[in-house]
């Protein structure tokens, strides 16, 4: 039985530049994006159709624990949307993976902007699921990234 998509919006005091540079840059992502606590230690991606996503997550303290997410950009529409394979592989043997479609979706709100995120499960087994919770952290985690960037920015006009 496939799990009901998880959907998830959030809004930002930023343009969708700004957004969407923080959803895709690797400097920013290694800044605010540490799933299950873990630290993003490399990030391959080839922002095009066809074009591969690869995050790799390694435990602070531990050697075990690693954890990738990878898949395939089905469709790029810079600044607007993101849709790609979202496929959980992790190195404990007892946790099975995850399989999902994603579908980001950046669009301006007044002055700033909001991310629409879609969560859909692509196998028929449960696997992981990241769920809603993690996706509000992780987007809590973006908030205070960008607000901290935009002190940074104003301390240093001054």
């Amino acid at each position: 039985m496939k799990n009901e998509p998880i959907k998830i919006s959030e809004k930002f005091n930023v343009d969708t530049a700004t957004l969407f540079r923080a959803w895709t840059d690797e400097s920013a992502l290694k800044a605010w994006w540490k799933p299950t606590g873990k630290i993003l230690s490399n990030v391959e991606n080839d922002i095009k159709e066809g074009g591969k996503v690869a995050y790799h997550f390694e435990s602070e303290a531990e050697a075990t624990g690693k954890l990738t997410i990878e898949g395939t950009y089905q469709s790029v529409i810079p600044e607007q949307k993101l849709v790609y394979t979202w496929n959980w592989i992790v190195d404990d043997a007892a946790l099975e993976n995850g399989n999902y479609l994603l579908t980001v979706g950046f669009e301006a709100v007044g002055e700033g902007s909001e991310i629409t995120i879609t969560q859909e499960n692509q196998s028929e087994t449960e696997g992981i699921h990241p769920h809603e919770e993690g996706w509000k952290e992780a987007l809590e985690s973006l908030k205070t990234y960008l607000e901290n960037e935009a002190l940074n920015r104003n301390s240093a006009q001054h």
